[in-house]
């Protein structure tokens, strides 16, 4: 099966938004740094405290981790959304919004546009998700396809995914 479509800037920050929120890969990332790194910090304060008797240093440290687990979701949306200004930026290449071909074949699914091809085995196809007006396809847990709904039509949209589906060994 074979489909040609061309994404807008539309399309283009909508994948990089549903990237950054829903990916396994991006997500378990996420949880390692925020949890990860005020633990780190609050231990460093704790063993400061415990083994070298340094009180203020250990407060400071503990107050920092602290600051640290509350602040960073926000530093986090603020660099989704300065990634997404960057995707913004990006339609100035003619290549992200040129005309795509997606075909699947027994191999796995292959992109062809602006003169390259990406093939990609069925083994490292891990998840699709529809929205309304997307479907975000993900190859090794990160969401790399979008597949604008809309302008592929219901009919060649629905056979799309639905070989997708099965040739990748994915539940409905």
């Amino acid at each position: 099966m074979e489909v040609e479509f061309a994404l807008d800037e539309a399309d283009l920050v909508a994948l990089a938004r549903h990237h950054m929120e829903h990916s396994p890969a991006i997500r378990r990332r996420y949880r390692i740094r925020w949890i990860g790194v005020s633990l780190g910090i609050a231990l460093m304060g704790a063993l400061l405290y415990v083994f070298l008797a340094l009180k203020a240093p250990a407060i400071y440290l503990c107050a920092s981790a602290a600051f640290f687990l509350v602040f960073y979701p926000y530093y986090y949306r603020w660099l989704v959304a300065r990634t997404m200004h960057r995707i913004v930026g990006a339609r100035l290449n003619p290549k992200a919004l040129a005309v795509r071909t997606l075909r699947v074949t027994p191999e796995g699914l292959e992109m062809v546009g602006s003169g390259s091809t990406t093939t990609r085995t069925w083994d490292r196809v891990n998840g699709i998700e529809i929205t309304p007006e997307r479907t975000f396809v993900a190859i090794d847990g990160e969401y790399a396809i979008v597949l604008p709904r809309l302008r592929l039509g219901d009919e060649t949209y629905q056979r799309l995914i639905d070989t997708i589906r099965r040739s990748a060994g994915l539940s409905s």
